[in-house]
């Protein structure tokens, strides 16, 4: 299944790209969530080479939902552009995030930066691996060194939706503002990359306060094979692909105190 998704990331790779570099059409969702041209003609071509290796397995995908069971719980789920308003404005962060998915629980995947030509990939107990055009691949491990408190962690998040800082998005507010205080330093990275860098140990933790189920999964093999903590942003660890939040940490002390504050 990790060929199939890895044959998938690379299928789609240089159609993103010359879309990116390009003035694509974009519109917005009903829930003013952005699309384009793009997002749909990835997600059709991984799904039609889903079809043709993988005929019997449902697919949950952003853009045309749920083909193979009325409600998902196994299967593949694709997001074709994680990131979509870095993708029109010129973020090369965005990804292409596909997952395997068995009983809500993600066991592999796969998250393609196609502008930056770096992939991260992940299957159940056989590690996270990164690999840039032109490298070796190396395996991801985070090491005892990683930090437990908030005041030795940097923290990331992706945005401001949802917490005290911009109340109008989201049932939930979240004490943002708690962990910006404490952490000893706080940077805005983009969607899937921050729980990227955590999955390298470059930073160590990402918030992300909204999430669907295609935003989250390809990220939780990843986070944990590499050594870290992944969770909702209620604790929530079973099936938090659909738990509506991320956080992920280098350490689960660190996840448990960014919980408290987030929730205080």
């Amino acid at each position: 299944m990790l060929d199939i998704a890895l044959e998938a990331a690379n299928l789609v790779k240089s159609m993103t790209v010359e879309a990116f570099q390009g003035s694509g059409k974009f519109d917005y969702k009903p829930d003013r969530s952005v699309v384009t041209e793009t997002d749909i003609r990835v997600e059709e071509t991984i799904r039609a080479l889903f079809a043709q290796r993988t005929p019997n397995i449902a697919v949950l995908g952003e853009e045309f939902g749920c083909a193979g069971e009325q409600k998902f719980s196994s299967g593949w789920v694709i997001d074709p552009i994680d990131g979509t308003r870095a993708f029109i404005y010129g973020v090369p962060l965005f990804s292409t995030l596909i997952a395997y998915v068995e009983n809500g629980e993600p066991l592999l995947s796969v998250i393609s930066f196609p502008a930056i030509s770096t992939l991260y990939w992940a299957s159940q107990g056989e590690g996270c691996w990164t690999q840039t055009a032109g490298q070796a691949p190396r395996q991801l491990k985070l090491g005892s060194q990683s930090p437990k408190l908030l005041s030795e962690a940097v923290v990331s998040a992706s945005g401001i939706h949802s917490s005290n800082y911009n109340p109008r998005e989201g049932a939930h507010i979240y004490h943002l503002d708690a962990v910006v205080s404490q952490a000893r330093d706080f940077i805005f990275a983009n969607d899937a990359y921050q729980h990227a860098m955590v999955a390298s140990g470059r930073i160590h933790a990402a918030i992300d306060t909204i999430m669907k189920p295609w935003d989250s999964a390809a990220l939780i093999p990843c986070i944990r094979e590499a050594g870290g903590e992944v969770c909702a942003l209620d604790g929530k660890r079973q099936q938090a692909m659909f738990a509506g939040s991320l956080l992920s940490t280098a350490t689960p002390e660190l996840a448990e105190h960014i919980i408290e504050l987030m929730n205080s």
